[in-house]
């Protein structure tokens, strides 16, 4: 069960948090929205990869 809602925690806030970070780092470049849009597509394809990696990880040792 610990696993489950480790593994949706990690995907819901991993395009949030590359969101957050796309405004942060590009905002003046690309506009607030663009950067917004960006940051959460490229923080829901990298961070749900290193969500779903670390957990079948941490779930064999």
């Amino acid at each position: 069960m610990i696993i489950l809602a480790a593994l949706a925690a990690g995907c819901l806030a991993a395009p949030l948090a590359g969101a957050v970070g796309g405004v942060a780092v590009g905002r003046s470049a690309l506009g607030t929205e663009l950067a917004a849009y960006m940051g959460g597509l490229y923080g829901a394809i990298a961070g749900g990869v290193a969500v779903v990696a670390t957990i079948v990880v941490l779930s064999l040792t």
